[in-house]
This record gives structure tokens, C-alpha cells and sequence, in this order.
């Protein structure tokens, strides 16, 4: 139906506006870009901007937004406490199929990385998906945090250095050093 936010043209249009901003933000902070520059990038008039989106701010949060709750559907999906590979491989595939987006939020976003995170360690946690034995709730907490924090830091590695690895390899590398890993415990009575 014409005129309506989901059919193909407009989704197309935001698709396009959305890779313009990115493509700007690799040059300029997103205080330092405009509705114009976005419009020009995009060689579409102010008008059409405005019909999907506020300003350039909104913009951004409009492609954060989508991107966390793609995010969150992956976590929602697999349930199951041995089904860390199969989240964080579709955890890695939106962040392959967005790059730019997620490029943008885990170097320069840190505010919206840091809600990202809290909000990821909460689901995981509310849902058990810690296979943890022998640890209170609260060590359990520092633990994800620990490990939240390492997975962004392989991701952001990941994207710097070109993706290279898919996202099975990738969710693989992480499960096998998650269940390789021995405790503190164990370790210190070798």
C-alpha cells in the first residue's frame, strides 16, 4: 500500500538514509551532521528525510533500536542453557548483517553499549543460560560482566579487522574457550 512506513519503497528509502548516516559518521561526529548533509549523501530531498525521520539524532536511534531488538529476538530464540554457540551466532550474524551500525555503537556509542550490555546480561540471567556451578547470584553477576565485556571486545576485533571469520567460527572460538575454561579453584590446586 502506497504511503504506508512498511512497504518496500520506504524501507528502501530508510535503508538508504541509514547507510548515509553511517557513511558520515565515519567522517564526523553525529553532532556535526545535518538533515542537508544526510539528504545530499543520499541525494534525497529534506522532505522525504522528514517523512521517516525527526532529525539526524532520530535517525540513529532509529537503527539502534532496530539493531537491539534483532539483538534480543536471537537471545529470546534459544533458551535452552546449551545454546551459548547458537546465541552468540546470531548474535554475530545481525552484527555482520548491520556492520556499520554496530561498528558506530561499540566505538563511539558508549552510552547505548552500555545499556546494550546491561540489558543482554539481564535476559541471559533471568533465563539461566549460565551453565555456573557452585556460585552465588551476585559472582555470577561480576562473572557475566567479565564475560560480556570480552565478547564486545572480540566483536569490536572482529569488525576492525574485516570480518574475516564467520559468524559460526566466531560464536565457535567463544563456546570452546566458555567450556574449556577451567575455575580459579582448580587451577590454583595445580
Amino acid at each position: 500500500m502506497v504511503g504506508t512506513k512498511n512497504n518496500r519503497r520506504s524501507q528502501m528509502t530508510e535503508r538508504l538514509i541509514q547507510d548515509s548516516l553511517i557513511n558520515l559518521l565515519q567522517r564526523q561526529s553525529l553532532d556535526e551532521i545535518t538533515v542537508t548533509a544526510v539528504c545530499k549523501a543520499a541525494d534525497i530531498n529534506r522532505g522525504t528525510f522528514y517523512a521517516h525521520y525527526e532529525d539526524v539524532k532520530d535517525c540513529m536511534e532509529k537503527m539502534e533500536q532496530d539493531a537491539t531488538e534483532e539483538l534480543l529476538a536471537v537471545i529470546d530464540k534459544h533458551l535452552n542453557p546449551d545454546s551459548l554457540q547458537a546465541i552468540l551466532t546470531g548474535i554475530f550474524e545481525v552484527v555482520k548483517k548491520r556492520h556499520a551500525v554496530t561498528s558506530f555503537i561499540l566505538t563511539t556509542d558508549q552510552d547505548f553499549l552500555m545499556s546494550f550490555i546491561a540489558t543482554t546480561k539481564r535476559e541471559i540471567l533471568a533465563h539461566n543460560q549460565a551453565p555456573v556451578d557452585g556460585i552465588g547470584n551476585r559472582e555470577k553477576e561480576y562473572m557475566f560482566e567479565y564475560y560480556l565485556n570480552g565478547i564486545v571486545g572480540v566483536v569490536r576485533y572482529w569488525l576492525k579487522t574485516g570480518l574475516h571469520e564467520s559468524p559460526e567460527e566466531l560464536a565457535r572460538f567463544i563456546n570452546d574457550w566458555w567450556y574449556r575454561g577451567k575455575p580459579v579453584k582448580e587451577l590454583a590446586d595445580h
